[in-house]
């Protein structure tokens, strides 16, 4: 399995102990959040997307993964721009040695969201 590969099951064994399952996934336990893996290089996916979609607490995270030496496109730099200067998610180009940042990005919407109370369906 390559590097960057066995860096994406990492970071979605991390996102489960978030309570952040795929989408159309079974679920281990209550859900908090979801992730959506994109495939690219498709005919039906458009370019520069990140490689995962996360919401969690309803909260919008795009992650573009890399390896060590991976390299993002300059498309992919855009399109996190573009995410971050909207103001309505945030961007993330995320690599072993800055993972810190994923999960400091989860923990932050964990401590602001436990005061609000989620309102389910028919309420």
């Amino acid at each position: 399995m390559g590097a960057e590969k066995n860096f994406e099951n990492r970071v979605k064994r991390i996102l489960e102990t978030y309570k952040i399952y795929p989408l159309g996934g079974e679920y281990k336990s209550d859900i908090e959040g979801y992730y959506e893996k994109r495939w690219g290089g498709g005919y039906f996916t458009k370019k520069g997307l990140p490689d995962l979609h996360i919401t969690y607490r309803g909260v919008s995270i795009e992650v573009e993964l890399k390896s060590d030496v991976g390299k993002p496109s300059e498309l992919q730099k855009r399109t996190l721009e573009q995410i971050n200067r909207a103001e309505c998610g945030t961007g993330l180009l995320i690599r072993p040695a800055n993972l810190y940042e994923l999960i400091t990005t989860l923990e932050k919407i964990k401590q602001t969201s436990n005061s609000l109370k989620y309102m389910k369906k028919g309420e």
